[in-house]
């Protein structure tokens, strides 16, 4: 289906489950709706002229996928999005704190399941978001904020991190080959578990004034 809904309240359940390819949302509301399943591919949710994008707070997003699509400066506070899948998007500005990436099993035990990847996430606020092993590779991360937020054990390998603040997060056991890791001082930050490579930890050191031979 393709469909162009300006400024419509979207009812809970009328994209449940479906596939929406190559459609246009401005200005609409999605909060509250039940997207479980829902594909959108190639779907623009960002409107230029106003510089705004669409609501999806407090929607349930569990297996949700959003691929190839410009979800700039959209709203998903709260939203339930146990196994959402951002792949090849445009999330410039997005708002994803207090939305949910986890199973709580019990009070102590939990699951996250996420995968962005390709998706330019720069100066989206994940503050205090709990992505935990979850799959975060290729994306960049300009000015992303991420104060209080908790990626341990999560694939960021390949991701661009200028103007990335590395004291804001948790990142201990994450993958971060092949990324450019801008301002990452070693001295300040906890990399226990972390996954470098030799190019990396050459550059790391060199800042440290440490010369590597051979």
């Amino acid at each position: 289906m393709t469909l162009t809904l300006t400024a419509e309240k979207i009812e809970r359940n009328r994209f449940t489950g479906l596939k929406v390819e190559n459609s246009t949302f401005h200005h609409c509301d999605f909060s509250g709706a039940d997207l479980t399943s829902t594909e959108f591919i190639g779907c623009q949710f960002y409107e230029r002229e106003s510089q705004k994008g669409c609501n999806f707070s407090r929607a349930i997003l569990k297996d949700a996928i959003f691929k190839d699509c410009d979800l700039s400066m959209a709203d998903f506070r709260n939203a339930s999005a146990l196994g959402i899948e951002i792949r090849g998007c445009r999330a410039q500005g997005s708002d994803f704190r207090g939305t949910s990436f986890m199973n709580m099993i019990t009070t102590r035990t939990w699951f996250c399941s996420a995968y962005i990847t390709n998706t330019n996430l720069s100066y989206a606020n994940f503050s205090k978001a709990v992505l935990e092993k979850c799959e975060l590779w290729e994306n960049r991360w300009v000015g992303t904020q991420t104060l209080g937020a908790t990626f341990s054990g999560s694939d960021l390998s390949g991701g661009e991190f200028s103007s990335f603040d590395w004291r804001a997060a948790n990142v201990t056991h994450c993958d971060l080959t092949n990324s450019e890791l801008g301002d990452l001082d070693v001295r300040s930050i906890d990399l226990q578990g972390v996954k470098l490579d030799s190019y990396q930890v050459s550059l790391i050191m060199e800042r440290l004034g440490v010369a590597i031979i051979g």
